[in-house]
């Protein structure tokens, strides 16, 4: 769920984002068929270089004729720092379509996602803005400012610890995630992470949502399926926490918004906004622990 810097919630929650290969068609509306909040197809990574042209076409026919009532469905585009990411650009304009979102991956500088916004004017496509490299994470400030198109930022961990020099881990990280999540709440936009590698690990999966949660991170990354419920459900509020968070905006509303104690703790504005951003997230349930 995003969260505007005035502090209030946003209904619409974006929790989990799903990647599918661009040269997997037949692997398209399962994808969106797991509930994902997002469905991203990648023309970037997952696809070989022989097949990038193929995947492409494969998903321009896809967004074409997706139904309106699925998930949000956006496609990751190559670096448009490469001639093959501004041909994906141009492909894109070419073919009038309008997907919910695209992503840009390895963003270094604003004129990235400036040409990318002058590509899709006039429609309400959204970008994401992968942060991958040092550069990029220095200069993200002025990235998450760049134009009110882009709607979250990504920390994209494995390339950015290649290009730190280091060894991936939750130490090494922690410094660029914390970063990010700072800079992604200051700007009032989205922040997803990194996916979990180890598909069969969901312990490890639910253990690691809840502490990018923690950290401010509103959504988090999935590459396989049976990644996405889980996701999603660490998001959502206990049915504890829901009635607790209902109790504190109706006790501040009866208080005329004045700091009041209640179950002998004390509840004012920072309290409330997050009980808002639970009883949001709310509307799609209660957690099951």
């Amino acid at each position: 769920m995003s969260t505007p810097s005035n502090g209030s919630a946003v209904v619409n929650p974006r929790r989990c984002l799903l990647f599918v290969p661009g040269s997997r068609p037949e692997r398209y509306a399962k994808a969106v068929a797991t509930g994902a909040d997002q469905v991203c197809i990648d023309l970037e990574d997952a696809v070989a270089p022989g097949d990038k042209d193929s995947a492409r076409a494969s998903v321009f026919a896809f967004l074409a004729d997706a139904p309106e009532s699925y998930s949000e469905i956006g496609l990751r585009l190559n670096p448009l720092s490469t001639e093959l990411g501004r041909k994906d650009l141009a492909e894109l304009k070419a073919s009038g379509l309008t997907p919910a979102f695209v992503m840009l991956p390895k963003v270094e500088t604003v004129q990235e996602l400036l040409d990318a916004d002058a590509v899709l004017a006039g429609s309400d496509t959204g970008l994401i803005a992968q942060i991958e490299t040092p550069r990029g994470l220095l200069d993200a400030r002025e990235l998450a400012r760049a134009t009110p198109r882009l709607q979250a930022l990504m920390f994209g961990g494995f390339d950015f610890i290649v290009a730190l020099r280091g060894r991936a881990s939750w130490e090494s990280f922690f410094h660029p995630r914390v970063q990010l999540a700072v800079i992604a709440a200051e700007a009032g936009i989205g922040c997803l992470d990194v996916p979990y590698l180890d598909i069969k690990d969901e312990a490890g999966l639910v253990a690691e949502t809840d502490r990018v949660i923690a950290l401010g991170f509103t959504a988090k990354a999935a590459i396989h399926p049976a990644q996405v419920d889980p996701i999603q459900q660490r998001y959502l509020p206990t049915a504890e926490e829901l009635d607790r968070a209902k109790r504190v905006v109706a006790a501040l509303q009866a208080n005329r918004g004045e700091a009041i104690q209640l179950d002998g703790k004390l509840v004012d504005r920072p309290i409330e906004i997050a009980a808002e951003r639970a009883i949001a997230l709310g509307v799609h349930g209660a957690r099951q622990d």
